[in-house]
């Protein structure tokens, strides 16, 4: 009788192993790899779905227990070569791979693995390196050799190649390249002959871990990012943007001596964050005879004029201020205007006198972002620092705007805040929505600020307040 009970019973039966093979491998590929093969212990059923999963993820930290030493090492390659060459015996193809690896392995041997899954047909290949303060990993840019490869993620890594110039492409058919903290043996622009067809690159450097030179020159890139985490190594002599088809541009490095050849006419999107060293910002006042003085941003706004989407952090802001000698073109097509950083720092004098010139500047405006406090003073800071500033300019400037949609984040209430939107909103006719975002704060406190924006008089009878608190 209890027989009969437990064959009757649905909560018996294992029911995920009647799921087709695709399903079981759709679940497994959520799963590191080794937590993959651990499923193998189940039932026969489960013994070489591995070998069909189209993700894998290699993580020897995952792996390794360090109170073991190297035996444990040995452990990890002995299953990565396991799994590897099953893989090309079966002839399964892989889709996704990702290696996560500690500096204990050796290049030929990661080199070996690389070349395994571009065989397989890779189409996504993560290389990450650990902490290397002792060791660089060298690798040749033959191992990345695939016509199926679409996008690859390097992270600590020397990319290097025996030939004094590389002629041949690499992978034609990459598509999305992503450096973290990537050297070159043999210079930065090598990539793009490797990866003659790529159109979105980003690279992030970090200290001691250089390797753009400040010049790209490519006809298919259509995205470019980078950014530089510390500006010990100081601005770079010579930026150029040779991409007629770059959209979209985000650029965070310490001003460059100087800008050329900046083919940006495609550029939809540029969001810039631009450091001054103190040098260059004590060089605004130099004397006209004294010949060229490096740093002078003038000509970089002048290529992006033709824009819709604009963002300026409040360090670029600084950078307009110190370094374009008021030499701002007119930007047309700019319909989106972004200023300011969820880091609340920065000058509210510059901001105060840059604003007004930047709408005057972009009269097809349509949309305003202020992110941060406005008047972009830390709290703390407001004693010595709050300065009374003549609104006239922005009166006049708000005047002449059409901006219908204004969004306000890290809004706490202060007196200068308040001010500043009794001006936005006397003033802008064309307003329809603004966006306000609040600081956390406590709900009576809340209602309190809610209440001072809706009571503030509105120049457009269209216009709507929505206030939002701030996310976790």
């Amino acid at each position: 009788m209890m027989e009969s009970n437990k064959k009757t019973n649905p909560s018996s039966r294992d029911l995920i192993s009647t799921l087709p093979d695709d399903v079981l491998c759709y679940i497994l590929s959520f799963l590191t790899t080794k937590e993959a093969a651990l499923t193998q212990v189940l039932s026969k059923r489960w013994l070489n779905l591995l070998h069909l999963v189209p993700i894998l993820d290699f993580d020897d930290s995952l792996l390794l227990n360090r109170k073991m030493g190297g035996g444990q090492i040995e452990v990890f390659k002995k299953f990565v070569d396991k799994v590897l060459w099953e893989r090309e015996k079966n002839s399964s193809p892989v889709k996704k791979v990702s290696f996560k690896l500690s500096p204990y392995e050796t290049s030929t041997r990661v080199s070996w693995w690389i070349k395994k899954v571009m065989d397989l047909g890779a189409l996504e290949l993560t290389l990450s390196f650990g902490d290397l303060n002792y060791k660089t990993f060298y690798l040749h840019y033959s191992v990345l050799k695939s016509k199926a490869l679409v996008n690859l993620r390097i992270r600590r890594v020397c990319l290097t190649h025996n030939d004094d110039t590389l002629t041949d492409s690499v992978s034609p058919m990459l598509n999305s390249l992503v450096l973290d903290s990537v050297k070159f043996t043999d210079g930065f622009e090598v990539i793009l002959t490797a990866f003659p067809n790529l159109q979105n690159l980003r690279v992030h450097e970090s200290k001691g871990w250089y390797c753009w030179d400040g010049s790209v020159s490519s006809p298919t890139l259509k995205r470019f990012v980078y950014r530089r985490d510390d500006d010990t190594s100081g601005p770079k002599p010579c930026v150029t943007f040779d991409t007629p088809g770059l959209v979209y541009l985000e650029y965070s490095d310490v001003v460059a001596d100087k800008y050329e050849n900046l083919r940006l006419d495609s550029l939809v999107e540029a969001r810039l964050d631009l450091l001054l060293t103190g040098d260059q910002i004590l060089r605004k006042n130099a004397p006209d005879n004294v010949g060229f003085v490096p740093g002078d941003v003038s000509t970089l706004f002048t290529g992006i004029r033709n824009v819709k989407i604009l963002c300026l952090s409040p360090d670029a802001l600084d950078t307009l201020y110190y370094r374009s000698d008021n030499k701002l073109p007119v930007f047309n097509n700019l319909i989106s205007l972004c200023l300011g950083s969820d880091r609340p720092h920065g000058s509210p004098y510059i901001f105060l006198k840059l604003f007004p010139i930047l709408l005057l500047k972009a009269r097809n405006l349509q949309t305003l972002i202020i992110k941060g406090p406005v008047q972009y003073v830390k709290k703390g800071w407001e004693v010595g620092w709050r300065v009374r500033f003549s609104l006239d300019d922005m009166y006049d400037a708000l005047s002449f705007s059409g901006v219908k949609v204004l969004q306000i984040t890290g809004y706490e209430g202060t007196a200068e805040e308040l001010s500043l939107m009794e001006c936005f909103l006397g003033k802008l006719s064309h307003l329809e929505m603004v966006r306000v975002t609040l600081k956390v704060v406590y709900d009576g406190e809340r209602s309190r600020l809610v209440n001072d924006l809706l009571c503030l008089p509105r120049a457009s009878p269209k216009c709507k307040i929505q206030v939002m608190k701030e996310s976790a």
